[in-house]
């Protein structure tokens, strides 16, 4: 008896090694990239690094992200840590995103050990250490929102399982249940606060909450627990939306972000079916980490025409994201199959046993519910048919990926401990899975040079301006704050549209004051990716002043002439 818990305890402790091991991968992953150069940053990212760098000085203390009044502003205060810890920096900023990965990977892992079994958990987190370029961007990326998702929708979900589980066990202390109620209550108002797409999430975690533990509401104190932290979580979305002008609450600005129609596209039939042809030639594929081997611009419906090469790139893209369907189907109908059996069990007192199977089949139905609840509303939405890239909106998928992994894995659990023969579909399945997301990471490292390179342009444009005394500038969207991030604020960039005028997407009112004070203020132009094309020089701007003409690699600077 003694052999076999000590056998039992070494099985556990080898099995959590494992996982600590895939853990450290991911952050090895992520670390050797960002110190390469991958992913590439952009104006985005270069608003968050600027208000982490506010909160590091004392000068500000958002509550949102700039300009964007309902996705919390959680990445900058960890980023101002990390510059506080290591210096102001690209790479600081990331050490926060590595550290909002790793909470997620060991909830993952939590959740999967409590609902599938540790060797699920562990084939779980190896596909999430790794994974293509459009999977790990956003969790790199300090841009708001992503990470946030997969860290509070995987605490709320790996609580509300805990929470029904235990709820069975009679001898259980009341206080670890209060601590358990407050906590989810706490992750809810975060996610909240942080991003709404962790609201599929947060609502099938309550259901799950609803079914196994109402009785539990009227006989305990647990829901002033709940709502103590739901409401601790949730004070900076309060108080925004408190004090909000009409119009700028937050559920109005996220509801325009998400269905913002731009005028020229379709309607009707023709809106519906683009919104379909988006997810599933593109957003779907991208976010499940496909190898991205076509751009958006080469399949049929988005520019690529009616060559060969683009219907193979939709053939390819739709073939992916069927085979997801299937697997995804697969996986509910193998979840609900045996929830429903139970179901129909009228027996009035079921063995501690069987209601515990039951609530575990019921929570392991509700991680499904949530990846549904992710998918279709994204589907649905104008983003899905005009902007396919914007596929951030679907990072929730990620967390259900040890419920698609336990339908391939069970069976081939079973047949290796019965030392039976592996044919059949699913080890293959498996297979191809671990194959292409190893694949997807390999391809990542041949887009660093691109990436690189990039960002020394900019480097070179803040020492060429260093030079020639150039402390204000305009210029576009995707380069001002990018600019103003990596130059620590030695250039103020003030963002204005291709008419020169103030910007509707300004992040930071600030920023224009400062350069629209400086009557000597340059213009920087550049046609790198359309980012903000250089409109004619001299000829565009003010014609009662001349300017000099000064080029760099990827820009051209207009300096007026004093």
């Amino acid at each position: 008896m003694i052999h076999q818990l000590r056998s039992r305890r070494l099985a556990w402790d080898r099995y959590d090694l494992i996982a600590l091991a895939l853990i450290l991968l991911m952050v090895a992953v992520r670390l050797s990239l960002s110190i390469l150069g991958f992913p590439g940053t952009d104006s985005e990212e270069g608003t968050m690094g600027l208000m982490a760098l506010h909160i590091a000085q004392g000068k500000d203390w958002p509550i949102f992200y700039y300009g964007q009044n309902y996705m919390g502003a959680g990445e900058a205060y960890v980023g101002a840590l990390m510059f506080h810890l290591f210096g102001v920096s690209l790479l600081s900023l990331r050490l926060g995103m590595v550290l909002f990965l790793v909470v997620f990977m060991v909830g993952i892992y939590r959740l999967a050990s409590l609902l599938y079994g540790k060797k699920v958990a562990l084939v779980s987190l190896f596909l999430l250490s790794i994974g293509a370029r459009f999977v790990i961007t956003p969790e790199m990326r300090a841009v708001g929102g992503a990470v946030e998702t997969l860290v509070f929708g995987t605490l709320s979900l790996l609580l509300a399982s805990w929470l029904a589980i235990t709820s069975l066990e009679e001898r259980q202390a009341a206080w670890k249940r209060w601590l358990g109620y407050a906590g989810w209550g706490l992750v809810c108002g975060l996610g909240l606060w942080s991003q709404w797409l962790v609201i599929p999430f947060l609502f099938v975690s309550f259901l799950l909450l609803a079914f196994s533990g109402w009785r539990e509401w009227v006989r305990s104190p647990v829901l002033f627990f709940l709502l103590v932290g739901l409401l601790v979580g949730a004070y900076p979305l309060i108080v925004y939306n408190l004090h909000a002008l009409p119009g700028e609450d937050s559920i109005h600005i996220f509801i325009i972000s998400y269905q913002h129609y731009s005028g020229g596209a379709p309607t009707g039939l023709a809106l519906f079916v683009k919104k379909l042809e988006g997810t599933s030639l593109y957003s779907l594929p991208m976010a499940t980490s496909m190898t991205a081997v076509c751009p958006l611009t080469s399949l049929p419906v988005y520019g690529g025409g009616h060559h060969l090469h683009a219907y193979e790139c939709a053939l390819l893209y739709e073939g992916w994201s069927v085979s997801y369907m299937a697997l995804l189907l697969y996986a509910i109908v193998v979840t609900v199959r045996p929830l429903w059996k139970l179901l129909r069990l009228r027996q009035p007192d079921l063995s501690t046993e069987v209601r515990r199977m039951l609530t575990v089949h019921m929570a392991r139905s509700i991680v499904l519910l949530g990846g549904l609840f992710t998918l279709l509303p994204y589907t649905m939405s104008t983003a899905a048919a005009q902007r396919p890239q914007s596929m951030r909106y679907l990072v929730g998928l990620l967390i259900i990926t040890p419920a698609l992994v336990w339908p391939l894995m069970g069976p081939l659990l079973t047949r290796v401990k019965r030392r039976w023969p592996l044919p059949g579909w699913r080890p293959v399945v498996l297979a191809l899975l671990l194959i292409a997301f190893v694949v997807g990471t390999a391809y990542d490292v041949t887009v660093i040079p691109d990436a690189t390179g990039a960002q020394q342009n900019y480097y070179t444009l803040i020492d060429t301006l260093s030079y020639l005394h150039v402390k204000h500038v305009y210029s576009g969207y995707w380069v001002c704050d990018r600019l103003t991030f990596a130059s620590q604020e030695r250039v103020i960039c003030a963002t204005v549209d291709a008419d020169l005028r103030r910007s509707a997407t300004l992040r930071y009112g600030p920023y224009y004051e400062q350069v629209q004070a400086d009557s000597f203020a340059a213009y920087v132009f550049t046609d790198q990716n359309g980012q903000f094309a250089d409109p004619g020089g001299q000829h565009s701007l003010d014609a009662t002043h001349h300017y000099q003409r000064v080029e760099v690699p990827g820009f051209v600077i207009y300096i007026k002439k004093q």
